[in-house]
C-alpha cells in the first residue's frame, strides 16, 4: 500500500474507531485495493458493494471500520454486508460493470498476525509497518468478470480460465 496515499485516511480512521491496530489497516488496504481493481473513483463509490466475512470480535471485527471508511460501504447505507467466519476475506462488486474482486489475506500474513497476537503485539506500529508493505504481500486478490463467454478469473493478475 502507499503509505504516503493512506496517510490521511489511516488518520481519519483511527478518529473513527477510536484507534489505530492492523485489522483496521487492514481494511482500508482491502477497500483502496477494491476501488482500484474494479476502475471505481470516489464519485462512483455509491456503485460498490462489500461482503466481509470475519471472526465478529476485536481485534478481527476491526477490519469492518477500515473497509467502511476506505469505501464508503456501510452498515447504514446497506452496501456492507458482514458475516462471522473463521477466515477473513472480502468479495467487492461492481455495479458500474458486473466486475467482482475478491481478497483474502496471504498464508504469510496470517501466521505473522497470528504470531503477534500470541506475543500480545498488535498494536499501532506493526499497524504501520503493515501500512508500508505492497499489497501483493498482504493480500491474494481474485478478479472475476461477467461477460459473453463466461467467467474469466484472474489472480494477482494472472488468468486461470
Amino acid at each position: 500500500m502507499a503509505i504516503n496515499d493512506l496517510k490521511p485516511i489511516i488518520e481519519y480512521a483511527r478518529k473513527l474507531h477510536g484507534h489505530m491496530g492492523p485489522y483496521l489497516v487492514l481494511g482500508l488496504g482491502m477497500g483502496s485495493v477494491a476501488k482500484k481493481a474494479l476502475d471505481l473513483h470516489d464519485e462512483e463509490s455509491t456503485l460498490l458493494t462489500a461482503e466481509v466475512s470475519v471472526p465478529l470480535h476485536p481485534p478481527f471485527s476491526c477490519l469492518l471500520d477500515g473497509v467502511q471508511v476506505s469505501t464508503t460501504c456501510t452498515v447504514g447505507n446497506q452496501r456492507l454486508q458482514f458475516k462471522n467466519a473463521k477466515t477473513i476475506q472480502a468479495i467487492f462488486s461492481s455495479q458500474k460493470d458486473a466486475k467482482t474482486v475478491k481478497i483474502a489475506l496471504t498464508k504469510k500474513l496470517r501466521e505473522q498476525l497470528e504470531q503477534k497476537k500470541k506475543q500480545n503485539k498488535l498494536d499501532e506500529a506493526f499497524a504501520w509497518e503493515l501500512a508500508k508493505l505492497p499489497e501483493n504481500q498482504l493480500f491474494v486478490i481474485t478478479h472475476s468478470t461477467s461477460n459473453l463467454d463466461g467467467i474469466c478469473k484472474r489472480k494477482n493478475g494472472v488468468d486461470e480460465g
